[in-house]
């Protein structure tokens, strides 16, 4: 877990926030938004299997209700954003934080931040082709290998 201790300058006064953060996934691969049910808020995000690696990894966000990321991220870093959500100046979004089970994540990639706000994620490794989508319930979504649920 890592704390991030942010200071902001409002009328001549400095307030800390912290933020907490636990890491949830890490990989060096490049990914990029692959689909999306939006009846379902599921989104997933995919690095592809090519000639070299021979698994692709999928990143499935359930109940998404923000989104804020570039496409294409090369590099990710996902985290929970644990405590203060001041990095979010939506009300929307603040008050969808607020129920339970519902979270903040913050992707890091190329020393930018974005952050999607989602009830969970989970990563997992397989071998689906190209036209095959993770998000397919009738689809082998293969072997988890990280997820954001406490166990």
């Amino acid at each position: 877990m890592r704390l991030i201790i942010l200071l902001l300058k409002s009328v001549n006064l400095y307030q800390i926030h912290f933020i907490n953060m636990s890491e949830i996934f890490k990989s060096d691969r490049y990914f990029t938004f692959f689909d999306i049910v939006v009846s379902h808020g599921q989104l997933l995000l995919r690095s592809q299997k090519t000639d070299e690696l021979t698994n692709n990894i999928d990143i499935i966000f359930l109940n998404a209700t923000y989104i804020q990321s570039f496409s294409r991220l090369w590099g990710i870093k996902i985290s929970r954003v644990e405590g203060s959500i001041d990095v979010i100046n939506y009300d929307t979004v603040k008050k969808y934080l607020g129920y339970e089970n519902h979270y903040l994540f913050e992707i890091e990639s190329n020393n930018e931040k974005y952050y999607i706000a989602a009830s969970s994620l989970r990563v997992f490794e397989n071998q689906l082709e190209f036209s095959e989508s993770s998000l397919n319930y009738s689809v082998d979504k293969g072997i988890e290998i990280a997820t954001s649920k406490h166990k």
